[in-house]
């Protein structure tokens, strides 16, 4: 007690001090929570994408704090002896946490063997530090280790306000309370602990009770195919009438008998806006989902003759989406699509046959990342005459196509799921 300075106790911090403490303090807690709540959900991707930009932040706004505090002066010590030396190593020990685990976690990230990128909030492309991949191990470790050092040193930092609060009355709090206040500045440290037990965890069991980004299907958007090698109709009732005048103009110039021992040439078929093309694959216990919103067709089919079909499909693989910009960004990768050398995927028919009253099955040929290999699916139709749906699936193994081959994909089935429905308005040639 013969150490305390009263009259310190009662001098503040000034406002861009508090502000930068408060919205640390606020930042640690989420942080933490979702740290510590991370490894329940090991497959948690979306968390570890939050995890390391709430990281940067952290690390950003305490380099803030640190060149505030050289260019302001701070408020005199309020404690001497002992007890001023515990209070001044806790605060040094702090900042070396807020710097030290968002460094180390860079580090982890930049020397892990799975080389995922890193999109601070989603926007920013953040770089890997040039370090050597045999110092991961070690990163992990201190990135733990300095964990549990921050929750230590905060407890200390929350027991020495207390302490000076409740037992010592010297009125501590209102340094760096606003407004000069000790009633706010404990409600806003109220406020830091609602927000690690409650925001943060709340936010990762969200995604753990979800089965997160493996598990959550990715709703396939509502796209127009795109234009490939050809397009889609945008209208469908000027293309039932430009069908029907084709028609009349057809059967004016047609002759008065054909062949009734052959069939005639086969509807045209153009995709309609609106449809999707989906597809997964099987991650350990998950199901990674994704979608394609740039494809298109032409397609030559007769229902009820089947074998003169002639079906042209064309996927521009860089439109693939999983719902998530990373993932995004490494399934265009090497390893993956390589959509920068092979832009697009390709699948065109052999043969078409029914295997029901609405159901064909088609084998074709898949050119997919300079490989071609056969490929079959089947489809089913429902509607009336020249407008029907088409819903339909296949089965592709994507390691006859050398998609996959990184330590990335090392926990994908081989088998990948394709699905795709879309309205199609057919005309007569």
């Amino acid at each position: 007690m013969a150490n305390l300075d009263v009259r310190a106790a009662g001098q503040r911090y000034n406002s861009g001090a508090i502000l930068l403490h408060w919205t640390i303090a606020f930042a640690l807690a989420f942080q933490l929570a979702l740290g510590f709540a991370m490894p329940k959900n090991e497959s948690g991707f979306e968390l570890y994408q939050l995890h390391k930009s709430v990281g940067i932040t952290i690390l950003l706004l305490t380099l803030a704090r640190l060149a505030w505090r050289l260019t302001h002066r701070p408020p005199p010590a309020v404690e001497g002896g002992f007890q001023g030396i515990v209070a001044k190593a806790v605060h040094t020990l702090l900042y070396v946490f807020m710097v030290g685990a968002p460094l180390a976690g860079w580090a982890i990230v930049s020397t892990d063997s799975i080389q995922i990128p890193t999109v601070f909030w989603g926007v920013v492309p953040w770089p890997h530090l040039p370090l050597p991949a045999g110092i991961n191990e070690a990163a992990e470790v201190t990135h733990e280790a300095l964990a549990w050092l921050g929750l230590a040193l905060i407890v200390l930092h929350v027991a020495g306000a207390l302490r000076h609060q409740l037992w010592l009355k010297d009125g501590l709090l209102r340094r760096m309370g606003p407004g000069g206040s000790a009633a706010a500045a404990g409600l806003l440290a109220l406020a830091v602990v609602a927000v690690y037990f409650a925001t943060g965890m709340k936010i990762a069991s969200d995604v753990v009770a979800a089965g997160g980004y493996e598990t959550a299907e990715v709703p396939a958007p509502e796209v127009t195919p795109g234009p490939l090698e050809t397009q889609s109709a945008t209208d469908p009732a000027a293309e039932v009438a430009e069908a029907e005048d084709e028609a009349e103009a057809e059967e004016i110039d047609a002759p008065e008998e054909a062949a009734a021992d052959e069939p005639g040439p086969p509807p045209v078929w153009a995709i309609q806006p609106g449809g999707r093309l989906g597809f997964s694959v099987g991650s350990g216990d998950n199901t990674i989902r994704g979608s394609f919103s740039d494809w298109s067709g032409t397609i030559h089919f007769d229902p009820d003759n089947p074998e003169t079909a002639d079906i042209r499909i064309q996927v521009r693989l860089a439109s693939a989406s999983l719902g998530d910009a990373t993932q995004d960004s490494m399934v265009q990768d090497a390893d993956f699509f390589a959509s920068s050398a092979n832009p697009i995927a390709t699948w065109r028919s052999t043969t078409v046959r029914r295997t029901g009253s609405d159901r064909f099955s088609a084998s074709g040929t898949l050119s997919l990342k300079g490989a071609s290999r056969p490929q079959s699916l089947t489809f089913t139709l429902s509607g009336d005459g020249l407008r029907q749906r088409v819903e339909g699936s296949a089965s592709i193994d994507r390691t006859a196509f050398g998609v996959g081959t990184g330590e990335a994909a090392a926990g994908l089935a081989n088998s990948v799921s394709l699905s795709f429905a879309f309205d199609a308005i057919g005309r007569t040639p």
